[in-house]
């Protein structure tokens, strides 16, 4: 089997090799893309590996592109074949920004502050946990519902009930 260029295979081995592969890949031959291909068993350590890489590793890049299939492989004990399920994730470099989207993107007086641990009780480790269930800004935290982010991150409602009256309270006009 042919490997191609900026191409990570991802199987049973610990996730950190594929994270470093995939930064690897980027940086030492300065790619603009690499595709993570994993069929079975593997396929959610593709994704995890996709999130680990953009999300702690290489903030400016992101997944392009999801491709999945399935594919016919012969198994040699039973001699038969056997359909298993594929997935291609395409990372991408985001295209560099221009001066003027630069200056677009600049805070305002009117912006509130954007740091989940701007609000009281919330430290890094419960500002992580937000994070990976997609609560990244104050804004998205005063937009969420406490009843179902409560059931996903195991915190007590009433905790995150405080925490959601104090992002509605700053990302409120003065």
């Amino acid at each position: 089997m042919a490997r191609e260029a900026n191409t990570v295979y991802i199987g049973r081995k610990p996730l950190m090799n594929y994270v470093l592969a995939v930064i690897t890949s980027f940086n030492a031959s300065n790619a603009d893309q690499v595709v993570l291909k994993a069929r079975g068993r593997a396929i959610s350590a593709a994704v995890d590996v996709a999130e680990i890489s953009t999300r702690r590793f290489l903030k400016n890049v992101r997944v392009n592109r999801v491709d999945i299939g399935s594919e016919e492989i012969h198994v040699r004990e039973e001699n038969r074949m056997k359909t298993v399920s594929t997935m291609e994730i395409t990372l991408a470099r985001a295209p560099k920004k221009t001066e003027t989207e630069d200056e677009e993107e600049k805070p305002t007086d009117k912006t509130p502050p954007g740091k989940l641990t701007d609000i009281k009780g919330i430290g890094a480790k419960i500002a992580e946990q937000l994070e990976s269930a997609g609560i990244n800004t104050i804004r998205d935290l005063a937009n969420s519902d406490p009843t179902k982010l409560s059931k996903h991150l195991q915190i007590s409602e009433k905790r995150l009930s405080k925490w959601v009256d104090e992002a509605e309270k700053s990302t409120k006009p003065q």
